[in-house]
């Protein structure tokens, strides 16, 4: 989004509670960065009552030394944080909300505060149409569904991979943080349903995350310990999706999952579950993926094995894929942007 603000002739400035060693993504030239260094851990209730207090001043002063016709916050604690910190200050702000409030929660205090402070925002953006139902009580005219941009940035440069990916096989990526949300264990019971019927595929997961350990323990538990690539995050995973012959996920849930987006982009097929909220908004069944019932590790085995057993149907539905730039492009995302952010700043 920077990217697309930045060519569209607007000046660009993120402020991170981070500090730039924690950095993974690259910004664009031409996007100013404000590190602000305030993401201390709170090991008692007074230690989170101060560090929360210095996220508060820190980030209205940064904001504030920008002088910013609006400002636009990502991701529910630093979205509260932000609303608390610019009060006063009649600074236009948007919140971006990417989760289903139904099926994901920071706790009972975080979400009281959500529903006492989203009120008090210019106008509260959702990723999809699932995410914005959870607003239902705050006016339509307050809330905006915009999608994410997909945009597939190759580095050219093959990623470094374990010396266990083999390249004479056929690929199932996947790719996502290893945390619960994203249910790389159905997924491994779903592949060892099938795994046996197909050995020349191997199943290649990219990401890292808290589950890391148990799910490689798993995994061998399973017998796929030459089947399944564990490959940590990769700075650039588009050339694994190129050499890849479908994408597969089984989250339990979304917002508007980006990794099916590039995944699409990259012209993979997507078997994926049909979960709350994002992914029946983006992946078209039987055109260029398919979706099964959330948390169905049988539906979910058949559905692979489908495709794997079927060449043609994958390259039917591969070469539907890359309609999702059109569909969801960066140019197209960042003038719904500018439309809504003129429609607020006039009201």
């Amino acid at each position: 989004m920077a990217q697309g603000f930045i060519q569209r002739g607007h000046e660009v400035t993120i402020v991170t509670l981070s500090s730039k060693d924690t950095d993974f993504y690259e910004l664009p030239s031409g996007c100013d960065r404000i590190a602000l260094g305030v993401m201390g851990n709170s090991n008692s209730p007074v230690r989170a009552i101060k560090n929360n207090l210095q996220r508060l001043v820190a980030i209205r002063k940064a904001v504030k030394t920008t002088a910013p016709d609006v400002v636009i916050s990502f991701l529910r604690i630093t979205n509260i944080t932000t609303i608390l910190a610019l009060l006063g200050t009649k600074i236009p702000l948007i919140v971006t909300e990417h989760n289903d409030l139904g099926a994901f929660s920071y706790g009972s205090l975080w979400e009281t505060l959500r529903r006492l402070t989203y009120p008090l925002a210019t106008g509260i953006v959702s990723v999809s149409k699932g995410v914005d139902e959870g607003f239902a009580a705050i006016p339509e005219e307050k809330r905006a569904v915009i999608y994410n941009p997909i945009l597939v940035k190759d580095a050219g440069s093959f990623a470094e991979l374990p010396k266990e990916a083999d390249l004479q096989q056929k690929w199932l990526v996947s790719m996502g943080r290893l945390a619960k949300q994203k249910r790389f264990d159905l997924l491994l019971q779903a592949f060892s349903q099938i795994a046996p019927q197909y050995p020349d595929w191997q199943l290649i997961i990219m990401g890292k995350g808290e589950l890391r350990s148990e799910l490689i323990e798993l995994r061998d538990e399973l017998n796929l310990a030459e089947r399944v690539v564990f490959t940590g995050a990769l700075s650039n995973p588009f050339t694994v999706l190129r050499q890849g012959e479908m994408f597969v996920m089984a989250s339990e849930n979304e917002g508007f999952p980006m990794a099916h987006g590039e995944a699409l982009a990259c012209g993979l097929p997507v078997v994926c579950t049909d979960c709350p909220s994002g992914p029946r908004e983006m992946i078209r069944q039987d055109v260029d993926g398919l979706l099964v019932p959330n948390r169905d590790t049988d539906a979910l085995a058949a559905a692979m094995a489908s495709l794997m057993s079927d060449e043609s149907q994958r390259q039917q539905l591969s070469a539907n894929a890359p309609e999702v730039l059109s569909r969801f492009g960066l140019e197209a995302i960042v003038s719904q942007w500018e439309i809504l952010i003129k429609r607020l700043l006039e009201r």
